[in-house]
């Protein structure tokens, strides 16, 4: 009796803890839209960002899109993280896939720590940015704001 109630154990607790990776996976999966912040002597004080995520387990990759408000100078990045205590995904962008580049502008790499929180009709990710440019050494850091609607 006590090996078979151990063995339904087991399996209720492998199970659950499948939930919970999967739970984690639909969180954080998706695209996330608003923008990120660059204190001041930036270029702009605010940027449209976009991440795309794709997770599996703790880890994650996906890309993002930033621009600048009315300008058509955009950048495409891959990234990689992972994500702690199903909260908090730290990221650092590895590459720039595709970008234009205004005179004198240099796009940032960016990583950043990033919190989820849950609203009643959407998940915000939000925290701070910090990055460097390969001429020009450390970027002014900022903050980041995301949000991904739920679905009914």
């Amino acid at each position: 009796m006590f090996l078979r109630y151990s063995i339904i154990t087991a399996i209720f607790a492998a199970c659950f803890g499948s939930l919970q990776a999967q739970s984690v996976d639909s969180l954080f999966s998706g695209t996330w839209t608003g923008e990120l912040t660059q204190e001041p002597g930036g270029i702009a004080e605010n940027y449209p960002f976009r991440l795309v995520i794709h997770v599996k387990g703790n880890k994650v990759t996906g890309q993002s899109y930033a621009n600048v408000y009315d300008d058509p100078n955009f950048a495409i990045m891959e990234f990689v993280g992972t994500i702690f205590k199903g909260k908090l995904l730290t990221f650092q962008e590895t590459k720039i896939i595709d970008a234009t580049v205004m005179d004198n502008y240099i796009w940032c790499i960016k990583g950043g720590q990033l919190t989820l929180t849950q609203k009643p009709d959407a998940l915000l990710l939000e925290g701070y940015w910090q990055g460097t440019s390969t001429e020009n050494g450390a970027c002014i850091p900022g903050k980041v704001y995301l949000k991904k609607n739920l679905t009914p």
